[in-house]
């Protein structure tokens, strides 16, 4: 082809979306793999990121098949992702020690409470912009420390569900500004880097992150020989940062200025408005929009 084509996917709660589009944005062939949440006890939602992973290649084997394309004119990838709360817990050699704690768990209740008498509601949002609730990766992740000491102790690092996949397709563990904002009270929204005054006084270690936090359209990697024989991707072809699906979802349909309001229906409804300055409200989740390299935050309810 003339002109490259790209590859978005969005790794959801109960299914993962493919689809190829020109330069132009015309979409050429989109696929769908559902499957399933694990619901060990009432209130609890949990998914191995294999699941993710799977998924992920054979919505993309699918898209290449239907559209014809030819993987070496595919010009660049990016992945969005549900917010996968605790993460996945790896060890030292990348495996998975536990199934990620995902966004619709709300197991953290005595977590949160512990936040509030120890840290405070006000000192959290003062440096997050967000408050203190079950929906937050922070909680979900104190809930592992406390309840499971022996992964504990083996977790080498915490990997968002996109994260997940863009390492198995390049070899890199990245994290972007709207995954890392919405972990909630380890994100300092103010600064846009991690807060590791925070970090310490919740006992969650800074070495679980990358050092680094991308922009979304960082280029972080190329597509490296394992991750071409799993999903069929020509050997080098680009990888972006991604980010989480509410502020992507927004910049598909061109959810760029102040004011600006998207709904995004899917497991889920999230109402979001992008800003163009710092407007927090304890009653909304605010994080960093996926646009214009940090100048903008996107807030949600829902």
């Amino acid at each position: 082809m003339d002109a490259p084509v790209f590859l978005g996917t969005d790794i959801g709660t109960y299914g993962t979306k493919s689809c190829l589009v020109d330069s132009s944005g015309k979409v050429l062939a989109t696929s769908f793999v559902e499957y399933d949440v694990l619901i060990p006890n009432p209130g609890w939602a949990e998914q191995w990121p294999d699941v993710w992973l799977n998924a992920y290649a054979e919505s993309v084997k699918e898209v290449l098949k239907t559209s014809g394309i030819d993987p070496a004119d595919i010009g660049g990838v990016s992945i969005s992702g549900l917010f996968s709360g605790s993460g996945v817990p790896v060890d030292k050699e990348f495996k998975p020690i536990r199934p990620a704690i995902i966004w619709m768990d709300r197991r953290a209740v005595e977590e949160c409470e512990w936040i509030r008498r120890e840290i405070g509601v006000d000192r959290i949002f003062e440096k997050t912009g967000n408050v203190v609730d079950p929906y937050y990766g922070f909680p979900k992740i104190l809930w592992i420390k406390r309840h499971e000491p022996r992964n504990w102790e083996r977790i080498h690092q915490l990997v968002t569900a996109y994260g997940y996949v863009v390492y198995k397709l390049t070899g890199v563990h990245c994290i972007d500004h709207s995954s890392a904002g919405n972990i909630g009270g380890i994100y300092d929204i103010h600064k846009r880097d991690w807060c590791e005054e925070l970090m310490e006084e919740l006992g969650i270690p800074r070495a679980f992150f990358p050092e680094k936090i991308n922009c979304s359209k960082d280029v972080v990697g190329e597509v490296t020989e394992e991750g071409s024989k799993l999903t069929g991707l020509r050997k080098g072809t680009p990888v972006v940062a991604g980010g989480i699906d509410a502020p992507m979802s927004a910049l598909s349909v061109t959810a760029l200025n102040d004011g600006d309001l998207t709904s995004m229906i899917g497991t889920s409804m999230c109402n979001g408005v992008i800003q163009d300055e710092l407007r927090l409200s304890k009653k909304i989740v605010t994080l960093p929009h996926v646009a214009y390299d940090l100048q903008k935050v996107y807030s949600h309810s829902g």
